[in-house]
């Protein structure tokens, strides 16, 4: 299981550079093939998100192109907002987390199958210009 572990991890890494989400898939996979709890699972996902942030918020540093205004306004909102939405998921039921991250999932994919989808056609059309 070690092994299948290690592919998965650098599967997901590799889509979450690319920036496809590899976090959601993670929880996916704790919860489908792990048999991890929702919980656990949400907890794994933030420590592989910090770990992931960090690494592309030193490229971004070295690079200038930080907006330290823009930052520290979605900070103001984000750090409420979060603390909000643990407490939520504190008191909700594990079935219920689950069904909920697994529709937003399948609209968030639809929206970006969609908007792919459009570019394509739309690019389409003015190469045959």
């Amino acid at each position: 299981m070690v092994i299948i572990d290690m592919a998965a991890a650098f599967f997901m890494g590799a889509l979450s550079g690319m920036g496809i989400g590899g976090g959601g898939l993670l929880v996916i996979y704790l919860t489908l093939i792990r048999h991890v709890g929702q919980t656990q699972a949400q907890g794994v996902n933030l420590y592989f998100f910090l770990f992931a942030s960090a690494a592309a918020l030193f490229v971004h540093c070295r690079r200038r192109k930080i907006s330290y205004s823009t930052v520290l306004t979605i900070a103001a909102a984000g750090l409420p907002t979060a603390l909000a939405g643990s407490l939520t998921a504190t008191a909700s039921r594990p079935e219920l987390l689950r069904s909920l991250f697994g529709i937003m999932l399948i609209l968030a994919g639809g929206l970006s199958l969609l908007s792919t989808a459009r570019r394509f056609c739309i690019d389409k059309k003015e190469r045959k210009k």
